[in-house]
């Protein structure tokens, strides 16, 4: 018998030893696998509807930021959107929603922002925030610097009719 003292935690017994841990026996399968048929269902689909905003490295505004930055004074000519972030509401602000580019799916393309359960034709105030990233041409590294910058005309925001 061996004797452990009570400041001496107790050793694990070797893994060979150890019992094996217990597992659930497996579900039955559904009865459309079992099958082959398969069963049209209806369900309610979340309106879907956007606003547009572009922001690509060319615009007026993330060229001068990236020149404030000193990045194109460096060399660091090839400018990129990371990632984009739309606040938005519909109801003057009561309530504000965000939808992230990195979500999945994503709710961005090609400028649009599609936005769940927002009825078509409503009214949208929105700002962007968009993550900007810059290299020189001859990087194969990546990214030398990023920055964040905000797009809300001036502090008043855009509005929109939703499409």
């Amino acid at each position: 018998m061996v004797e452990h003292r009570a400041d001496q935690k107790p050793t694990p017994p070797p893994l060979g030893e150890r019992p094996r841990p217990f597992l659930p026996p497996p579900q039955p399968s559904p009865d459309y696998l079992a099958t082959g048929t398969v069963r049209p269902t209806s369900a309610a689909v979340a309106p879907l509807s956007s606003v547009h905003f572009h922001v690509h490295p060319q615009l007026a505004e993330v060229q001068a930021y990236a020149a404030s930055r000193g990045w194109l004074a460096q060399g660091f000519t090839h400018l990129t959107i990371a990632w984009l972030e739309l606040r938005y509401t519909t109801d003057g602000w009561k309530t504000m929603h965000v939808l992230h580019s990195t979500d999945v799916p994503c709710p961005v393309v090609n400028g649009f922002f599609f936005l769940p359960n927002v009825p078509l034709g409503a009214l949208v105030e929105f700002a962007v925030h968009a993550g900007v990233a810059c290299h020189a041409p001859s990087d194969t590294a990546g990214t030398r610097d990023t920055g964040e910058l905000w797009f809300n005309d001036g502090g008043a925001n855009y509005r929109q009719l939703t499409r």
